[in-house]
């Protein structure tokens, strides 16, 4: 895609020069033309203010803020990104942070981020694909910083050079704003009740409350404070026909990618009871070791202490290789049921599905565990079992019937605090984390997500349509249960335990089981976020489809 430069007008150099105290930094920031509006199209970016900035007093504790705004005169909604272009930043201690804050739905980030170290001039992306609708003004603070640190030796940065352009470019609609287009009238905001299941309730201030919809997540319940929509309750349209399967769309990720729960083959319209592979009642044990606490591990590592637990280096069987495949391809494992179905040859085609799925996608095998609450002969509680249960406190458990909250982002308490004093890497499987990394960009659904759809644990919601099948009449799985990837708890019995998913004994109900039980396996993949989805309906008779019609994602697929 040819990008097309929307500049500012502001040259943002901090020159850090020497011969002052070690106490003290001197950059100079100079922004010259500051009252420029310049445009890419009809969209048009304003600095507030026509000051020039110089400050030659500046140390460490200096912050500096600035204002422009961003106007879309197009008479269509449009989408750009922020950049700094040609970025030199050299400093060595990377305390300089800054952080972007908008309104009107423009981009928001939760905290300071560090500038981005730059030995030469390059284009460096701050927000991408922020939309905007048409005759709507964002506006938008900048703050850059100097924390005074304790723990650097800042005088490091004296002599170095910070430089570089803030500019826009033309952006392109995700899959998760096109997600939000297309279910404009169903889409709800932020969900305030978690306490509930699928239909209608009664809340505080006396109104009725139905947890059907389209919903949004941020904040300290996503990864990075990123937007994330996701459907939950008895939802009939958000079936995806893709790789020869039916799918449901879950949610969109963080990395804007699209999340799908399998759904069955698609010549059987997503009403047989088989939308789980390996066929008709083909169960697989999560793991077949149960005594021990590291085998709740999507993989896991060696007994002992809670980081040898998840050292990650063997792949739970339900996981299993790339070996794991039958004569028909239809292996219950889930590295077996992608490489046959992901890659598969029909002897004279090769369909290569797997060019189409996300690899920076998180699978959240949460594993967090409260300071001191670990061991192998007492029982306790991981992060999902903390969010999602009113277990005992006496082994980690809060009573919080009334903040019943899940997440999306790894690690966290259902006030959305970290759990562990530093967010375990190990629990967010990618095909790019090197310290969670998978062969195959496959997981199962989370028990998390299964709250955020309309589920609640030792519950019934028989019309949550992660339950039913396509006719809204059966269990997606029969009689069967099956795995979701959050553990729950390891008991002082020795069992290592994992939520699961009731089949039509107790319909739609988020339960948990020891790890070598046998349930059904429903794999979980994630659409690449510059995808699109072709116009239908969204139900199982007629679903959605995936298309490329950009030339960079057309491009990023070779």
């Amino acid at each position: 895609m040819k990008r097309k430069y929307l500049i500012f007008g502001v040259i943002m150099g901090l020159l850090l020069v020497g011969g002052v105290s070690l106490a003290y930094i001197i950059p100079r920031i100079v922004a010259k033309k500051s009252s420029v509006s310049i445009s890419i199209g009809e969209l048009y970016i304003v600095f507030t203010d026509n000051q020039e900035i110089i400050d030659d007093n500046i140390g460490p504790d200096w912050t500096y803020t600035k204002t422009f705004t961003v106007d879309n005169q197009s008479g269509e909604t449009q989408y750009y990104n922020i950049i700094i272009s040609d970025l030199v930043n050299e400093l060595n201690s990377n305390t300089l942070v800054y952080k972007l804050t908008s309104d009107n739905n423009g981009y928001n980030m939760q905290d300071f981020e560090p500038v981005p170290l730059s030995s030469e001039p390059q284009d460096t992306e701050l927000a991408t694909n922020i939309k905007i609708e048409k005759d709507i003004t964002q506006e938008y603070t900048i703050t850059f910083s100097y924390p005074n640190s304790e723990t650097v030796d800042q005088s490091d940065d004296m002599g170095k050079t910070l430089s570089g352009r803030l500019n826009i470019t033309s952006g392109e609609k995700t899959l998760a704003n096109a997600i939000l287009e297309q279910y404009e009238s169903i889409y709800k905001g932020e969900r305030k009740h978690f306490d509930q299941t699928v239909g209608d309730h009664d809340t505080d201030d006396g109104t009725t409350y139905d947890v059907s919809g389209l919903y949004k997540e941020s904040g300290n319940f996503t990864e990075e404070g990123k937007d994330v929509y996701y459907f939950s309750g008895n939802i009939t349209n958000n079936w995806v026909s893709f790789a020869g399967y039916l799918w449901r769309i879950i949610r969109t990720n963080e990395d804007g990618s699209l999340r799908l729960l399998y759904g069955g083959p698609e010549k059987d319209q997503g009403n047989s009871q088989e939308q789980y592979i390996g066929g008709t009642n083909v169960t697989r044990a999560y793991n077949g070791t149960y005594n021990n606490p590291m085998y709740v591990g999507f993989k896991y590592g060696d007994s002992g202490t809670l980081s040898s637990n998840r050292t990650n280096g063997t792949p739970a069987p339900i996981l299993g290789t790339d070996a794991d495949t039958n004569s028909t391809g239809n292996s219950v494992t889930l590295n077996g049921w992608y490489k046959a179905n992901m890659n598969k040859s029909d002897g004279q085609t090769t369909y290569e599905w797997d060019k189409y799925i996300s690899r920076t996608a998180v699978y959240c095998n949460d594993r967090a565990v409260p300071s001191g609450r670990y061991g192998t002969s007492s029982t306790f509680y991981y992060g999902a079992g903390l969010r999602l249960t009113t277990g005992s406190s006496s082994y980690g458990g809060v009573s919080q019937a009334s903040n019943y909250h899940p997440s999306y982002k790894c690690g966290v308490d259902y006030q959305g605090n970290l759990i562990e004093s530093s967010q375990a890497e190990a629990d967010k499987f990618s095909g790019t984390n090197n310290s969670a990394k998978l062969t195959y960009p496959i997981g199962l659904i989370t028990a998390d997500e299964i709250a955020y759809a309309g589920g609640k644990y030792g519950t019934n919601s028989p019309k949550a349509y992660y339950y039913l099948t396509a006719d809204g009449k059966n269990s997606a799985t029969g009689n069967n249960y099956w795995w979701t990837m959050s553990p729950l708890d390891a008991s002082s019995d020795g069992w290592a335990v994992v939520f699961s998913m009731h089949g039509s004994s107790s319909p739609g109900s988020l339960g948990n089981f020891r790890v070598d039980n046998t349930h059904a396996v429903r794999p979980v993949v994630s659409l690449k976020s510059c995808l699109r989805l072709t116009d239908a309906s969204g139900t199982a008779d007629d679903p959605y489809e995936v298309e490329t019609i950009s030339p960079s994602c057309a491009e990023a697929l070779n």
